[in-house]
């Protein structure tokens, strides 16, 4: 009789474990339905994006998206080369503008140096080249001597890049695009600008490759409201 009772409770602790081992592998079905099924691309103000405190207002056909970044930050140089096939690809609906963010006195020193090759017309020869001797070979410019000997031959000449790193006009921009950092309330690269209205920028959640699908998603958004009735 014992033995009996012991092969009933044995069966019922078998029966028990199949039944749960049930349950968890429809949870766990249930659960990827529910994930799978939450739409790709909806993203939220206030999670994923943020309203700027002081929009610009701006004008034309084009969506203006700008990024601040630094030579100085590895995350800008991991981003760089994906945000470059990204503005080939969005050139015919955005204007994409580079705002070197200046956190420091390096950087600073390194914004003025963008700035400079703008100037000098070989930023787009010279900008990969650049970060890549920053992050990569970790030289370190902290002077203008420094910086000037690199780009000796690079499109320019020392002196020449001296002249320009030292122009009022190059002083200009370089402090405007201090008081855009101020504006936009910028406080870690890389962090994307849409249109004057929403900040977006990478964090625990927001890794660089889902960076540019939420500012794609406010592109879109921004150009759908250019299309209604009544916005020019």
């Amino acid at each position: 009789m014992a033995k009996k009772q012991s092969k009933v409770l044995l069966y019922q602790k078998v029966a028990v474990a199949i039944g749960l081992a049930v349950v968890a592998v429809i949870v766990i079905y249930v659960s990827t339905i529910v994930v799978t099924d939450i739409p790709m691309g909806e993203y939220q103000l206030g999670v994923h994006y943020e309203e700027v405190e002081n929009p610009r207002r701006l004008r034309g056909d084009k969506i203006e998206v700008m990024e601040f970044f630094s030579y100085g930050c590895i995350h800008c140089y991991n981003l760089d080369s994906d945000l470059d096939t990204w503005i080939e690809k969005n050139s015919d609906k955005v204007n994409f503008i580079r705002s070197p963010a200046m956190f420091n006195d390096s950087w600073r020193i390194l914004a003025q140096s963008y700035y400079t090759t703008e100037a000098l017309g070989i930023t787009a020869q010279i900008h990969p080249a650049f970060f890549h001797e920053i992050q990569i070979r970790k030289t370190s410019f902290n002077s203008l001597e420094k910086l000037a000997s690199y780009f000796d031959g690079k499109g320019t000449t020392s002196a020449e890049y001296k002249t320009a790193y030292n122009s009022p006009t190059t002083k200009r921009v370089h402090s405007a695009a201090d008081e855009r950092q101020r504006r936009y309330r910028v406080s870690s690269v890389p962090t994307m600008v849409v249109n004057g209205k929403y900040r977006v920028k990478t964090n625990a959640k927001i890794g660089l490759s889902r960076l540019l699908d939420i500012v794609d998603y406010l592109v879109e958004q921004e150009l759908a409201k250019k299309t209604k009735p009544g916005n020019a």
